[in-house]
């Protein structure tokens, strides 16, 4: 079943969303933009970072190969310009050496410049200009056969390999591919200046080959390579600046270089070639110069502008990447913890109010329902407070909720406390008149003459017995102890009879079982009143053909009392229902006012620690189960040494319409005698006397029976009894010739002949009633109608009796009647669910 919490969130509370969510939700916007601002600053610096692995990449796979394979290239030209010009075997095996050392550097180049790794990040475009320098490696097969066949002339060789140097360097232009304009024109700068020294080479290997004999088709192409040498030379210097612009400007000044152009162009100029000595010295001057420059401008481009470079751009990534994503991270945190303090300080309320809700409030309401003081101040502690001033509005906000919550408490309990006193005032009032009414009834029934006028006063004795327990309901209901008492244990066979004799129709109820237990005095009056609701609740809610019957005996975990009766039963969830609330002894809700007998029985049953279950019966009906334990009963050996055993013949007073028999009781513990202590508040109304038979009487058929209760004579307070008088439960009678002893006596019977009774300690069972056995002489005259002599004149040699034998008389008659005779009321339709219902 859901809770009614459950029921208001799933149907009054629409849907929600975390606080935590929310804020975050704040905040996306900000931090959103704030990553869009680092990704815009990072990823160019990224890219740049990727650039720069890519250039330092391509230039350990490509460009070292690639500047050993070029200078193999050259030295191969230069062996075989010699092998073409001077044929010796000293030139061929130069030659060969040169070509095994291109081989090699080719291969090199091929197995690194074209392997997965180096070709993974290059476009097809480079990629296909790697493929192309593989292949001019491999042409240069063609030329070296013929070069050792002797069928090629010089300036063709030199085409051939300066084909492949020139790819080679083309090549390696390519690599540059940081995102640094000065360090992409410094780099073209040097590899022009270095490529323009292969020019100067060029014109040197025609020259010396020639020997001084330039022809046309030597002189064009010197022509040629002179044009192209110069042209890179400023190509060069004009993509150089800084340190290596100096440095490469050291060349182009340098007196060999200057010498070296002046001879370049008087051969472009004349036609004519120069001294060969003068060529050789010119050119071996200006190479050696032009060499040592060139990678000096080399050391100087890796050292102060690449790696700086480099360091720039991983400087970027590093504040772009680095510090950036920290500031988001940061960002995120900081938007997590303020959203997190946030919600722990609404938790941290909510908390507060749950305990104020489920611990604090039902805590005050128990302790004020059990009468004690509260302290609002200290019961009402200040909820958590946030440094958030809104939250901590809501803190004092509740703060005062919880204020009038428990305020309302103590008010609440206050009422009830109120209405506990008005129950407990009308009790009293109630008692002090059924006290009186039956003081009143008493002084009836012995002056009753006839047996109709006494049969209608023990009725009404009876229901002013049922009104008293009622009243005493009230009290129980409010909370308040009873204040009824006995100063010894009552034998428990007693008990049961006394509740018994509280039951209208006790005529209805069977007793079997034994026990030789007693009920401790102190509890009796309300395990009375407990058996008195249960077994009134049986006889009410089963026919009225029917028996109820009730057991007692002893268990092992104390006494048991079971009551048994015949009627339709109850569901099963309305029996779990009444278990349940007779088991937790719920407060009494004055809402709820058909179940008053279940709060009263569940009350009592809490006060003195008694287990009451119901169960279905045997025969449909239901089985009430009543368990006192052992704290609440003397057992037979402790019955016993204090004199239980012994038995005192002792009148009995009832006011509810039972026989008053004389019958044994036990003596009770040892302690005062006399009547039990006044119990009661001291405006409780004045003790009512409710005086019993002579102590010194005995009526005639008394019958021994095994156990007796001591039942009160006189009420201190309302409420309370005198320990001088006691309860007699119905016993059962059974007239002549009748079975069930339900027969209605008539009239106009002849009077019987007087039957001894028998006796119940040796028969074992209960005496019967002969019929006008104790009946007073007078009423037997007045009942026999067909005697002839006058009622009003009695014999000479007999006694009259005193009222109160007359009375006692008549009550035996009475029970008699009552025993044998059938409903004259139609039982009416019973429902199962009303059964615990009023009591």
């Amino acid at each position: 079943m859901s809770s009614p919490e459950q029921v208001h969130r799933s149907h009054g509370r629409p849907h929600t969303r975390p606080i935590g969510r929310r804020i975050v939700v704040l905040l996306a916007i900000p931090l959103v933009s704030l990553v869009a601002l680092w990704a815009f600053s990072a990823v160019p610096a990224l890219s740049d970072a990727l650039e720069r692995l890519q250039y330092a990449e391509n230039h350990d796979r490509v460009g070292q190969p690639s500047n050993l394979a070029m200078q193999a290239v050259q030295e191969e030209r230069a062996a075989a310009v010699g092998a073409l010009t001077s044929p010796s075997t000293a030139t061929t095996q130069k030659f060969r050496d040169a070509v095994a050392k291109t081989e090699h550097a080719a291969a090199a180049f091929r197995k690194s410049a074209l392997s997965p790794e180096a070709t993974r990040n290059v476009a097809e475009g480079g990629l296909q200009r790697t493929r192309n320098v593989g292949n001019q490696f491999d042409q240069l097969a063609s030329i070296r056969s013929q070069i050792t066949a002797q069928n090629v002339s010089v300036l063709e060789a030199i085409n051939a390999y300066s084909a492949a140097f020139d790819n080679t360097v083309r090549l390696i232009s390519t690599l540059v591919s940081i995102n640094d304009i000065d360090v992409y024109q410094q780099t073209n700068g040097v590899l022009y200046m270095y490529w323009a020294r292969d020019f100067m080479l060029r014109e040197d290997l025609l020259l010396t080959s020639l020997r001084g004999r330039l022809k046309s088709g030597g002189r064009a192409a010197f022509a040629q390579w002179a044009g192209t040498r110069a042209e890179l030379v400023d190509l060069g210097q004009m993509g150089l600046s800084g340190s290596i612009a100096q440095t490469m400007g050291g060349l182009v000044n340098s007196p060999a270089y200057a010498d070296f152009v002046r001879l370049e162009d008087a051969i472009v100029q004349q036609g004519k070639a120069p001294d060969p000595q003068r060529w050789q010295a010119a050119t071996k001057a200006a190479g050696q110069v032009w060499l040592g420059t060139t990678y000096k401008a080399g050391e100087q481009l890796q050292h102060d502008e690449i790696e700086p470079a480099g360091n720039r751009i991983m400087l970027r990534v590093y504040l772009a990447g680095g510090v950036g994503l920290l500031a988001v991270i940061a960002s995120i945190a900081l938007s997590l913890l303020f959203a997190r303090r946030h919600a722990g300080e609404l938790r941290r309320l909510q908390r507060s109010a749950q305990e104020l809700a489920n611990e604090r409030l039902p805590r005050v309401v128990a302790r004020l329902r059990r009468g004690e003081r509260v302290d609002l101040e200290a019961e009402t502690p200040r909820p958590a407070a946030g440094k958030t001033r809104e939250v901590a509005l809501v803190s004092e906000a509740f703060e005062t909720v919880q204020r009038q919550a428990i305020r309302t408490a103590i008010g609440e309990a206050e009422l009830r406390a109120s209405i506990n006193r008005v129950f407990v005032n009308l009790s009293w009032r109630s008692q002090s008149l059924l006290h009186r009414q039956l003081r009143l009834l008493d002084q009836m029934e012995r002056r009753a003459s006839s047996p109709e006028e006494l049969d209608d006063l023990f009725r009404l004795d009876h229901l002013t017995t049922r009104m008293r327990r009622h009243a005493e309901g009230l009290v129980i209901l409010s909370g308040s102890p009873t204040v009824r008492a006995w100063d010894h244990p009552v034998a428990a066979e007693d008990v049961v009879r006394a509740a018994i004799a509280e039951v209208e129709d006790y005529t209805r109820i069977e007793v079997t079982g034994a026990s030789s237990a007693a009920v401790t005095g102190d509890v009796v009056a309300d395990v009375i009143h407990l058996l008195a609701e249960l077994i009134e609740n049986a006889t009410a809610y089963s026919p009225p053909t029917t028996e109820v019957t009730v057991k007692v005996e002893t268990v092992a975990n104390g006494l048991a009392v079971e009551v048994v009766d015949r009627g339709i039963g109850l569901h099963p969830d309305e029996l779990n229902a009444l278990n349940q609330r007779l088991a937790n002894a719920v407060e009494f809700d004055l809402v709820d006012t058909e179940r008053l007998g279940l709060f009263v029985v569940a009350r009592l049953a809490a006060r003195h620690d008694i287990r009451v279950s119901l169960q279905p019966s045997a025969y449909g009906g239901t089985t009430a189960i009543v368990l006192m334990p052992h704290s609440l009963v003397v057992m037979d050996e402790q019955w016993e040494a204090i004199g239980g055993g012994a038995t005192v013949t002792q009148p009995v007073a009832s006011g509810s319409g039972a026989p008053r028999l004389g019958r044994p009781i036990r003596p009770a513990l040892p302690g005062p005698a006399g009547r039990p202590p006044r119990h009661g508040p001291p405006d409780a109304p004045p003790p009512v006397s409710f005086n019993g038979p002579p102590a010194s009487y005995e009526p005639p058929g008394s019958f021994d029976a095994p156990g007796s209760f001591d039942a009160p004579g006189s009420f201190d307070a309302p409420g309370s009894f005198d320990s001088a008088a006691a309860y007699d439960p119905p016993v059962s009678f059974e007239p002549p010739g009748h079975a069930n002893g339900r027969t209605r006596p008539r009239a106009a019977d002849p009077e019987p002949e007087p039957a001894e009774a028998e006796d119940s300690e040796a028969t074992g069972r209960l005496p019967r009633r002969v019929r006008q056995r104790n009946l007073a002489p007078q009423l037997r005259k007045r009942t026999a109608g067909a005697r002839a002599e006058p009622a009003a004149r009695p014999d000479e040699d007999f006694d009259e009796p005193s009222p109160e034998l007359s009375r006692d008389l008549m009550a035996s008659l009475q029970s008699g009647w009552l025993r044998g005779r059938v409903a004259d009321d139609e039982p009416g339709d019973l429902d199962p669910r009303d059964e615990w219902g009023e009591s």
